[in-house]
């Protein structure tokens, strides 16, 4: 018994130190497990063979929306929508049946999971099992998809467009190598339409090379542009001819970039090319139709102006020379209301607000406009709108009619003239018989009374009936002038006979004459009667203008191939509205009995038939000039 009791006893004590490190191990493993479960970022639910939760972490809290306490005995498809749980039964009992101990869920189609507020969402899941104890437990991973699942589809949509979208352009888009013949790596189908070679050929065939489609004629300014703007990194737009594979020229647009590694090296080139060749057409046909229309607005009669804005922005040749221009920078960005009349203006400004309304009426009008050195110029005038890119704008075409308007001027003066041509021959006899009459029984009675009274009357009747004659005869002058026997003609002579005649009635008269003569002077050819006529009219006519004094000048020059002649007073002047009518005949500012108002309009006539002018320079209160150009004689 003793030796019994003496032999080896258990290690009681050792044993139970094992079993504490084990149970210790088991609770860091049981805790750490724990751990990685409550923080994991996907739902993690673990169900017993009855498909009851006995573990639900706080990812999948997040995701259903609902608390571990309220999850824990719930069945699990309690968490899929009502149409899948019958089969989602199935599977999970499928599974545990199968011997399989894990799979990914899902290959036959998405799992949806549900919410707690009935959201349906889809998830990405995987199933495991386990058998504890005689008894199976699942455990399902799961993983929300939504943001992804919408990403994917956003990404297809994209893709869906940009297919349909390099689909429809008229052109392909590319991506190339930079080498010689700008070798394809990828290209659309839009290269068919426009090349007339296919995707195959270009890119598993290579027997097209886009680079031999490209016209000789502008392969070395391609090939260097493209190169430039690769060293300087910056994208590259070309314009540039193909050649298709029926041979036929088109021009094409391109814009493209380098797309380069992280290092900095090429890798290729990217772009896009379409089809400009009808636009080149238009462009080609615009240039035409703008080439055409300048040479016709350059050869045009008519001054062309063009206003926008109120302001001029277009002037052609004949518009330049019209307003006395140099250059049209000189009419440009001026107001219409700059270039014409003062008196017009409102005519002018309410024709443009017409015309820009739409609602002129009248197709010509005619206005005077103001050139640049102040003169006024008679013009006809005509609008029409017009729009471009730029907005509306007024084309206003001018032609002065100032020659035209003086022919119709000479014309109603030579026709008044022809009337009263036909007037004073009726008048010289109808009238002259009985004056003469009149005037042979007044100087005979004269002769015969004594009484003073009488005589007085009788000198009246006398006077009055010498006056009616110089009258007629001055009509007669008028209406029968013959033509000139013109000679060559010292004009020299003529002016200084002439003031000869005048002298003593200047001296009296308190006027100064100052005479500018060249000596020597090309002779005219001219009638030397009528010259004389011509110079006594314009000297009579100063007289009258300085009644109280003044100075008379004479001038005389070569002007070339005419001879001018000047005669000027420092008198009274003549008014504005005037000047147009002295012309006119019968026209006169004189007191009655002081003048017929045929004087200068004989005069006017004389010189126009020795193919000469005269015109008049006159401001109120500052005198008058009379230029007076006669051709010289040959």
């Amino acid at each position: 018994m003793d030796a019994q009791e003496t032999g080896p006893q258990p290690d009681t004590e050792g044993a139970s130190v094992t079993s504490h490190k084990t149970a210790g191990q088991l609770l860091i493993n049981r805790l750490t497990l724990e751990s990685i479960v409550e923080s994991a970022m996907d739902a993690i639910i673990t169900v017993d063979e009855d498909q009851k939760v006995v573990l639900f972490n706080r990812a999948a809290e997040q995701m259903f929306g609902c608390s571990t306490q309220k999850a824990i005995g719930q069945p699990l498809d309690r968490f899929v929508p009502a149409r899948f749980r019958d089969a989602h039964r199935h599977h999970i009992h499928t599974f545990g049946q199968s011997g399989v101990t894990s799979r990914k869920m899902g290959r036959l189609g998405t799992v949806m999971g549900l919410r707690s507020n009935d959201e349906e969402f889809p998830v990405e899941a995987a199933i495991s099992h386990i058998a504890v104890d005689g008894k199976k437990y699942y455990t399902v991973i799961l993983r929300d998809i939504t943001e992804r699942i919408r990403a994917e589809e956003s990404h297809r949509e994209s893709q869906r467009q940009l297919t349909t979208l390099i689909g429809n352009l008229p052109g392909f888009v590319y991506r190339c190598r930079n080498d010689r013949g700008w070798i394809f790596e990828y290209i659309s189908e839009g290269v068919s339409d426009l090349t007339g070679y296919t995707v195959e050929a270009y890119l598993v065939q290579r027997t097209a090379s886009y680079g031999e489609h490209i016209h000789p004629g502008d392969q070395a300014r391609l090939r260097h542009e493209v190169q430039a703007a690769l060293e300087e990194h910056r994208p590259f737009e070309l314009t540039y001819r193909i050649l298709t594979k029926s041979g036929e020229v088109k021009w094409v647009w391109e814009r493209g970039e380098g797309i380069y590694a992280q290092d900095g090296t090429l890798s290729y080139l990217e772009g896009f090319v379409t089809d400009v060749t009808e636009r080149k057409r238009a462009e080609h046909l615009l240039r035409q139709s703008e080439e055409r229309y300048r040479r016709l607005i350059a050869v045009s009669p008519y001054a062309i102006l063009v206003n926008r804005g109120d302001r001029i922005i277009f002037a052609n040749d004949q518009a330049i020379k019209l307003f006395g221009a140099v250059k049209a920078e000189e009419i440009l960005e001026k107001s219409p209301m700059d270039l014409f009349h003062a008196d017009d203006h409102d005519t002018v400004r309410e024709r443009i607000h017409q015309l820009f309304e739409g609602t002129a009426q009248e197709p010509m009008l005619e206005e005077k406009i103001e050139t640049l050195d102040g003169r006024a110029v008679d013009v006809e005038v005509s609008g029409a709108r017009f729009v471009d890119e730029e907005g509306p704008a007024i084309l206003i075409m001018l032609r002065d009619v100032s020659e035209r308007k003086r022919l119709q001027e000479q014309l109603r003066r030579t026709e008044r003239v022809a009337e009263l041509g036909t007037l004073a021959s009726g008048m010289a006899h109808e009238i002259g018989t009985p004056m003469n009459v009149i005037l042979g029984r007044a100087e005979y009675l004269m002769d015969r009374v004594t009484e003073e009274s009488i005589k007085r009357g009788l000198q009246t009747i006398i006077t009055q009936v010498e006056r009616i004659t110089r009258v007629m005869n001055q009509l007669l002058s008028f209406a029968r002038r013959k033509a000139p026997l013109r000679i060559p003609l010292d004009l020299r002579k003529v002016i200084e006979d002439g003031m000869e005649m005048f002298q003593e009635r200047l001296a009296r008269n308190q006027i100064r004459v100052e005479m500018e003569m060249a000596d020597p002077c090309p002779m005219v050819l001219a009638d030397v009667d009528q010259m004389s006529q011509v110079l006594i009219n314009l000297i009579m006519n100063a007289l009258h203008a300085m009644p109280e004094g003044g100075t008379l000048r004479v001038g005389l020059e070569a002007d070339r191939p005419m001879v001018k002649l000047t005669v000027s007073d420092t008198g009274h002047g003549i008014p504005q509205e005037v000047i147009e009518k002295v012309f006119d005949p019968f026209f006169t500012t004189k007191e009655f009995g002081q003048g017929t108002g045929l004087g200068l309009t004989v005069v006017k006539g004389i010189i126009e038939e020795h193919q000469g002018s005269i015109v008049i320079e006159s401001k109120e209160g500052n005198g008058t000039r009379f230029v007076v150009l006669l051709p010289m004689s040959q």
